[in-house]
Parts: C-alpha cells; sequence; structure tokens
C-alpha cells in the first residue's frame, strides 16, 4: 500500500499535467493563449471540487454499505 505522501506527490503531479493540456487544448482551439489558461484555471476549480464532492460521498455510501 502506497504512503499518503506518495499518494499526495503522484496527485499533485497528475493536477499538473491535467491542467496543462487543458491550457494547450484552449490555446490551440482558440489560438489565444489567455483563454487557454482561463479555461486551465476553471477546468483544475471545478475539478478539485467535483473530486472532493465525490470523495466524501464515497466515504459515506462505503461506511454505511459495508458496516
Amino acid at each position: 500500500m502506497e504512503s499518503y505522501k506518495k499518494t499526495l506527490i503522484k496527485t499533485i503531479i497528475w493536477r499538473f499535467i491535467a491542467t496543462s493540456i487543458t491550457i494547450l487544448s484552449g490555446w490551440f482551439v482558440s489560438g489565444n493563449w489567455k483563454f487557454g489558461l482561463v479555461i486551465g484555471g476553471i477546468d483544475t476549480i471545478l475539478k478539485t471540487f467535483g473530486y472532493f464532492s465525490y470523495e466524501r460521498l464515497w466515504l459515506k455510501y462505503t461506511k454505511n454499505k459495508f458496516k
């Protein structure tokens, strides 16, 4: 089993990679790097909150499901 530290580091690295892909995609589609940065920022914020909500719901579901 991986340590929390290793999982956190991997998560941060993946978030950097995923955000970079979104920024580059937005820039490629629009031709405007500022637009790419805005889309990358919005994407990161929404997905961070989305994942946090998913994780909390998952914990609530599995807590009740596997008692």
